[in-house]
């Protein structure tokens, strides 16, 4: 019998449809998928090429496919999947998420979930008051809460202090692009910068110890934070039962360039059964999967068919449909080999500034000097 063994991340949306998926598989084909997981925190900065030396299949961030091209940890997917069905992939793809993962002309995984950061909330405590629209809004809802003891809730840690300066960089009109000389727009940078602080003041004291999951699981079994602007998606809340009381998710203020999250599917150089691997990658983002037995399972679909699925909205209080338009008009992050050692030290540096009151002037300037050290590697190979 033959079996192959994957890693995802520690979650019920990256573990539990994989499971329920793979149980049907091997009854359907005869082929063992074993699933291991990591910590959050892992599934965006652990190696790569470390990993692809354990098991056959990863669930992976796409900004380390950089990395995965220059190192060849994994194996592009043109060669092992027919060109008709990577075709249907890339329709049916929620978002830009198929594209994502393709870079330099090669597919180099398959996107099996969507996500991008989107706002959320407790109807219960929002009562009457309206969902902002924009930043001002937003910061005047803060003042509006605060008279009821209550606060807007934010994911400040360092991953998502950096993911939160992407996505409002690109809003401003100056994303960060690969290739581009300068990181961002320096009256831009500053600005962003500001705005993260200003959330750190009038948003809840936890903020700058809280991943989106930290957030979600407060918001959900706690009764003081009843909105979010700005942290990356997870269906789980919004289905009843999954936490003592259901979260709604809306999209971002001012919807457009939030920074693009989900995850995808990959083949490592040292799988022993490439094809049926590939095989197996390709059934569960088909339509039918991930419609089905992968969103039932707690999954958060990177299928665009399944995001507009009727009964996957009827389970997640319409989550799909809801944040829809923010994951259409995400921002991708670059991808190439030097960013995310860049983007693990511009979340630490985001993060230091916010707990420190650095000079914002003073980091833009830290952060510059970085960015362009994060193209040497790939500069010193060209000149060789």
């Amino acid at each position: 019998m033959i079996t192959l063994k994957g890693i995802t991340w520690d979650h019920a949306r990256g573990f539990d449809p994989l499971i329920a998926a793979s149980e049907l598989y091997f009854k359907e084909k005869g082929i063992q998928v074993e699933w291991n997981k990591r910590s959050l925190t892992n599934f965006g900065d652990q190696s790569l090429e470390e990993l692809s030396k354990q098991f056959d299949l990863i669930i992976m961030d796409h900004p380390h496919v950089g990395v995965a091209e220059a190192s060849q940890c994994l194996l592009p997917l043109n060669d092992l999947v027919a060109a008709n069905t990577l075709n249907e992939l890339k329709n049916a793809s929620a978002g830009p998420s198929f594209e994502s993962y393709h870079y330099h002309g090669k597919q180099w995984a398959l996107p099996i979930d969507a996500a991008m950061q989107c706002a959320s909330y407790r109807a219960d405590l929002m009562g009457s008051d309206r969902l902002p629209n924009t930043w001002e809004e937003v910061f005047t809802l803060a003042k509006t809460l605060a008279t009821k003891k209550l606060y807007i809730g934010m994911a400040l840690c360092p991953t998502d202090c950096l993911c939160s300066f992407l996505s409002l960089t690109a809003g401003l009109g100056s994303a960060i692009r690969e290739n581009n000389e300068l990181l961002v727009e320096p009256s831009i940078g500053l600005k962003a910068l500001t705005m993260l602080r200003s959330m750190r003041d009038a948003f809840h004291p936890k903020a700058l110890d809280c991943n989106p999951i930290a957030l979600y699981d407060h918001m959900s079994e706690e009764n003081d934070i009843a909105y979010s602007p700005m942290a990356f998606c997870y269906t789980n809340y919004s289905r009843a039962g999954f936490r003592k009381n259901i979260l709604k998710f809306h999209t971002a203020p001012e919807i457009n360039n939030v920074v693009l999250g989900g995850a995808g599917i990959a083949i490592t150089s040292s799988c022993k059964h490439v094809q049926e691997a590939a095989n197996y990658a390709a059934w569960i983002c088909t339509d039918e999967i991930q419609s089905s037995i992968y969103v039932n399972a707690q999954g958060q679909p990177g299928n665009k068919i399944a995001w507009e699925n009727k009964e996957a909205n009827e389970i997640t209080s319409d989550f799909f449909t809801n944040t829809l338009p923010s994951l259409t008009n995400a921002y991708v992050r670059p991808r190439y080999q030097g960013w995310p050692k860049f983007q693990t030290f511009l979340g630490e540096t985001i993060h230091d500034y916010l707990v420190q009151d650095t000079a914002p002037a003073l980091v833009l300037e830290k952060l510059q000097a970085a960015y362009s050290d994060s193209y040497l590697i790939e500069k010193n190979k060209k000149n060789k």
